[in-house]
């Protein structure tokens, strides 16, 4: 009896020891008011915290508002919707996914943080789908000390219609940019509230991946982006690249023919906030329909976006951020796996039409710098193109550009077989770097949709992907990736070019890409 009870006390004691170290439900006080989280092994989460008022109404399409208040305690327990999208993925019926009321962010604490580096994730999808918690920031978190946070913003028309009846008192004002707004509020809220989840206000890294990283890229010279991060990781979204970033004239054409086929006058305001939310989400979108390229694509030459920013960066006029930039060694495969067949390669016609579309003028020198006889189908050509001219060249060339006014780091991801669940097409035999790979070795968890996991790495990429989060995460807190144990990453000189190469079993320097890339020779970019 005796013994029964001082085991069953023991193991009350035991009991008592763990809900103390770990607490089920930690709280927080925002601005907003009390938060109630959830508690990990190593780890605290908040998920789905607004940072910004529901858009809705007579607030679509206008600059974000500060969210109201709560009163008593709100659950952060679950991540917010994603922002209404159109989600379509090859050989799968579209479908709606989101909410048009979904400006909330999530955020994930190392145990005993005190003034850690902040890193704020942008995520990618062409501006028209995607949400933050698509990716799970929590292994980055819990293994780099870093407080992570991952954010919603306005997306497809709802965060990049510009039309002119949405235009905000001046000629130059506020329209067709909420999205990139979005992202400034959320940034706003991290300044004012990350210190009470251990995070350092003045020590804040945006980093991005495609659209996300075209949303950073165009921040760096973005004037109410001021003071909002002191670093930059750029991740395959080079807003120099064309077609990323439009004038703001090419912006209000597509918007005014996007409201006259919805039935509403270009200027009619009223009429356009009166569309349901789904109708909008569904209607086609003028001009659009190559895999990858952005239906609604943010604008420059408005107060929000003044300048193109390769014009911005040329005078010197961006942000005093150091960055971290590059792209993956086959971006291009992954798009062209869109207009693929699993039974045949794309056709002749396929081919000179889609590199028309994507060059212009430019595409007779394309056609003949990208034979398919010299890549073994047109599939694989057509991506070659894709990963030189629209991710490689502009990467490095931005690169080049930054490197008088703020220290650079550039990189190209090469892991020649990172895990991917992609759809098979005869055209493409292997996907190679395909565009977004690298973000399983930043974050260290799946992609969305199943596309990879690194539960599937080999014993060399599990180690690339630990010293690229050490890289990314040293970049955090110092401004440079290095540290002890790691390949030396020397800052980027525009003369040498010397790139860093991140390949299993083989990190360091190159000073060729871009001969390989015929960055001068085809592309001049």
């Amino acid at each position: 009896m005796r013994r029964t009870l001082l085991r069953s006390g023991l193991l009350g004691l035991a009991l008592l020891a763990a809900a103390q170290a770990q607490p089920a439900s930690p709280r927080v006080q925002v601005s907003g008011g009390t938060l109630v989280g959830r508690a990990e092994p190593g780890l605290t989460l908040w998920q789905g915290v607004p940072y910004a008022a529901p858009p809705v109404g007579e607030r679509r399409w206008r600059p974000p508002e500060p969210p109201p208040a709560w009163n008593g305690e709100r659950d952060a327990r679950q991540p917010g919707p994603p922002c209404l999208q159109r989600l379509t993925i090859p050989g799968e019926a579209p479908r709606i996914r989101g909410a048009e009321d979904c400006l909330t962010l999530n955020v994930a604490a190392p145990a005993g943080a005190t003034r850690a580096p902040v890193m704020v994730w942008l995520h990618g999808g062409s501006f028209y789908f995607g949400a933050g918690s698509d990716y799970d920031l929590r292994t980055l978190a819990r293994e780099q000390g870093v407080v992570t946070v991952s954010v919603n913003y306005r997306l497809g028309a709802f965060g990049f219609l510009a039309a002119p009846g949405l235009v905000d008192g001046a000629a130059d004002g506020p329209v067709g940019n909420a999205g990139l707004l979005d992202q400034q509020a959320a940034l706003h809220w991290v300044k004012a509230n990350i210190a009470v989840f251990g995070g350092d206000p003045d020590n804040v890294t945006v980093f991005g991946e495609s659209a996300g990283g075209i949303s950073l890229c165009a921040q760096l010279a973005a004037p109410g982006a001021a003071g909002l991060f002191q670093k930059a990781i750029i991740q395959s979204g080079a807003c120099t690249a064309p077609g990323q970033l439009v004038s703001r004239g090419a912006a209000l054409r597509r918007g005014e023919q996007f409201a006259e086929g919805l039935g509403c006058a270009p200027t009619d305001a009223a009429c356009l906030r009166a569309v349901p939310a789904e109708r909008l989400v569904r209607a086609p979108v003028p001009g659009a329909g190559v895999p990858g390229q952005i239906p609604f694509a943010p604008h420059f030459g408005d107060a929000t976006l003044p300048l193109d920013p390769a014009e911005a960066v040329r005078r010197g006029l961006i942000h005093r951020a150091p960055v971290l930039i590059g792209s993956n060694d086959a971006e291009g495969q992954f798009f062209a796996s869109w207009l693929g067949s699993p039974a045949r390669d794309l056709s002749a016609l396929d081919y000179v039409g889609l590199t028309a579309l994507l060059n212009g003028t430019q595409t007779p020198r394309i056609l003949r710098a990208y034979r398919p006889e010299a890549y073994g189908s047109r599939a694989l050509a057509a991506a070659a193109a894709v990963t030189d001219g629209l991710f490689a060249c502009p990467a490095n060339s931005l690169a080049r550009a930054l490197t008088p006014w703020v220290p650079v780091y550039s990189y190209e991801f090469r892991d020649p077989a990172p895990p991917n669940n992609l759809r098979r097409v005869a055209g493409i035999p292997r996907y190679g770097a395909y565009h977004a790979a690298e973000i399983m070795s930043v974050l260290g968890t799946p992609l969305p949709e199943g596309i990879g996991d690194p539960a599937e790495f080999t014993p060399e990429q599990a180690a690339l992907a630990r010293t690229i989060r050490s890289y990314w995460a040293n970049f955090a807190r110092t401004g440079h990736p290095n540290g002890p144990g790691l390949p030396l990453w020397e800052p980027l000189s525009a003369s040498q070019n010397n790139v860093h190469a991140l390949a299993p079993g083989g990190v360091g320097k190159v000073t060729d890409l871009r001969s390989l890339r015929r960055c001068d020779e085809v592309w001049g970019r």
